[in-house]
C-alpha cells in the first residue's frame, strides 16, 4: 500500500481514484455509468441530467444514468421549460419515461428548475458562473437557498453534485479537490483499508469505495485496476 492517502490532498492520485475513473479495467471489473452523460454535446442538458440523477437517489445507482441518457433532447431536461409545468406534469413525464422515483421527486425537480429559471434564465451554467466556478463557494449558496434548490442543497448531495459537474459534466471548478461529505457507517471501516480519512471523504473517492465495497466481478484474479487490493 502507497503512503497514507488521507495525507492526499488531490483525490486523483490516490489508487481508488485511478482504478475506477481512469483503469481501462475499471474497479471490480466496473467502469463509472455516469461517464456516458458526458457524452452529451449541449453542455445544459447534460448538467440537467447530472442535476436530476443526483436527486433521483440519495446515492444514484450505476444503471441510473444509463436510464436518463434518451431524456437528453426531453423538456425534463430544460429548466425552461419545466419551470412552466404543473409539477403533476413533471410526475407524469417521470412515469412515460419510466423513471423511477418518489413521488415527491417530482416536485423536487419542479422547484430547482423554477429556481433555476428565475434566478438563471433556465442556465445551470449561470449558477455555477455567477459563484465564479468555485465548488465550495456554490456549495454555500445551495445551502442558503433550501426553499429554491431543494435536497440539492443538501451537503452530501451537494457534494456529489458538484463532483459529478466536474467530472462528467466536464466544467471545471475551484476547489472541486477540497469538496468532503460524511462517510455512513458502512464504509468508516473499508476507508481504513485504503489509510482514508474514516469520517470525511472526497464524494468521488466516496463513489470508488462504495463500488469496492459490492465485490469484484472478476473470475480469473485480475486486480481490476487496483495495484494492491487489501482483497488479496
Amino acid at each position: 500500500m502507497s503512503a497514507p492517502q488521507d495525507l492526499i490532498t488531490m483525490p486523483e492520485s490516490t489508487d481508488l481514484y485511478q482504478a475506477f475513473f481512469e483503469s481501462p479495467d475499471g474497479l471490480c471489473g466496473k467502469q463509472d455509468a455516469a461517464n456516458d452523460l458526458g457524452k452529451i454535446v449541449g453542455l445544459e442538458p447534460r448538467l440537467h441530467l447530472i442535476t436530476l440523477g443526483c436527486i433521483l437517489d440519495a446515492t444514484p445507482r450505476q444503471e441510473r444514468w444509463k436510464e436518463l441518457l434518451p431524456l437528453e433532447d426531453h423538456w425534463l431536461a430544460d429548466s425552461s421549460q419545466v419551470a412552466y409545468k404543473r409539477s403533476q406534469e413533471v410526475e407524469q413525464a417521470f412515469r412515460e419515461n419510466r423513471v423511477r422515483a418518489p413521488k415527491h421527486t417530482a416536485r423536487v425537480w419542479w422547484q430547482i428548475c423554477r429556481g433555476v429559471q428565475g434566478r438563471y434564465k433556465g442556465s445551470l451554467r449561470g449558477l455555477l458562473d455567477a459563484n465564479q466556478k468555485n465548488a465550495l463557494r456554490i456549495q454555500q449558496y445551495l445551502e442558503e437557498s433550501t426553499t429554491s434548490f431543494p435536497v440539492l442543497s443538501a451537503p452530501i448531495t451537494s457534494a456529489r453534485w458538484l463532483d459529478m459537474v466536474h467530472r462528467v459534466g466536464q466544467v471545471r471548478l475551484v476547489d472541486w479537490r477540497e469538496l468532503r461529505l460524511s462517510l455512513p457507517e458502512s464504509l468508516k471501516e473499508l476507508a481504513g483499508l485504503f489509510d482514508l480519512d474514516r469520517e470525511l471523504l472526497h464524494p468521488a473517492l466516496s463513489l470508488a469505495l462504495q463500488v469496492w465495497s459490492g465485490g469484484c466481478e472478476q473470475r480469473d484474479g485480475d486486480h481490476c485496476g487496483l495495484e494492491d487490493c487489501p482483497r488479496r
